[in-house]
């Protein structure tokens, strides 16, 4: 079992090697959301003299994200910040 781990937390670092000694070549970012779960609403509880606030309930919304993909190792890489790109026309004569 042991030798397992170790043989396991070896391939680990070699692909976590090949990673970062590659020149990635990201493709095209693509609009990937994920799933996370969210608290909503409050209740106040009351216990003695303490009074706090608890979720009322939970749900799943959808968190903008995107991705790209290194086409020569597989990394994927995520983020969630966004710019606002401005596009301008005008008459052209």
């Amino acid at each position: 079992m042991n030798n397992r781990i170790k043989q396991l937390q070896q391939e680990i670092e070699q692909e976590q090697s090949k990673i970062r000694s590659c020149k990635h070549e990201f493709s095209e970012a693509k609009y990937d959301p994920e799933t996370v779960t969210e608290s909503y609403g409050y209740k106040a509880v009351v216990m003695g003299s303490d009074v706090w606030g608890e979720p009322e309930g939970y749900r799943q919304v959808q968190k903008p994200r995107w991705s790209r993909k290194c086409s020569v190792c597989g990394f994927i890489q995520y983020t969630y910040e966004q710019e606002t790109v401005v596009v301008k026309t005008q008459p052209k004569f």
